[in-house]
């Protein structure tokens, strides 16, 4: 398959679906009607029918990341071996995308790989992750805020952590609930993981620079979201490089 230099999401979903670990799916005759109807719900929009294994792929991932559920059991299959294997494929071409200094590509593919980690969309709220805590209705809520999510200038994190700027009883009323939900949402919001960058730069000689850079947690951590094992060492990092310029 012919992938365009500058891809767009659909063209990087698709380089996936196309991968040789799902070759081997079969587009079955009793399969058709429900993979349709998945088809319908696709954010990512496909042209045509679904044919062959790689149209098949690129339908069960979409829906696997949005969490809807076939009903037929090939399907339920098929889904569950897409989903333990989509997530290495999608890691495996972003390596190679860095190492061709691809970065936009990178970006693209890291982010589909994330959303299969976690069953939902980059332009979606972060606050997905403690969906169990918050409900699925206040996480709607929030997302209706913008109803152009997967818009051009839309930024999921940043609308999210702008619920941090406003009153618990601000937040409340988007939710349409009351003031103790408000404040458990910014409490969430305040452990989705986020960086403090600062960067200093040097002149060394007339054509080279020297940055340094300081990433430094700001966020909450909490052993049930982020795991036990990273806390303590989890702390402010530094990284010094030199640039020439040209």
């Amino acid at each position: 398959m012919m992938i365009s230099p500058y891809p767009n999401d659909t063209d990087v979903l698709h380089m996936v679906s196309s991968a040789n670990e799902f070759e081997n799916l079969r587009v079955r005759q009793e399969e058709q009607k429900e993979l349709d109807s998945l088809q319908a719900k696709c954010p990512l929009a496909m042209e045509g029918p679904v044919n062959d294994s790689a149209t098949k792929a690129f339908v069960l991932m979409q829906a696997f990341i949005s969490r809807e559920r076939p009903k037929g059991f090939t399907l339920i299959s098929d889904t569950n071996y897409i989903a333990s294997n989509a997530g290495r494929v999608a890691r495996a071409i972003f390596e190679m995308c860095l190492h061709d200094n691809k970065a936009g590509t990178a970006l693209k593919l890291l982010r589909l790989a994330k959303s299969i980690d976690n069953q939902f969309w980059w332009f979606q709220t972060p606050l997905r992750h403690f969906e169990s805590d918050l409900g699925v209705n206040s996480i709607k809520a929030i997302e209706s805020r913008h109803h152009s999510g997967k818009g051009k200038g839309y930024d999921s994190l940043s609308s999210t952590l702008d619920l941090l700027d406003m009153t618990p009883e601000e937040v409340g009323q988007i939710v349409r609930s009351k003031k103790a939900i408000g404040s458990k949402i910014q409490r969430f919001v305040g452990m989705i993981p986020k960086p403090f960058i600062s960067c200093n730069v040097q002149p060394v000689t007339n054509n080279v620079l020297r940055f340094q850079i300081e990433l430094t947690p700001d966020f909450e951590w909490q052993g049930r979201w982020h795991g036990g094992a990273g806390k303590s060492r989890f702390s402010s990092i530094s990284y010094t490089f030199e640039h020439i310029l040209f």
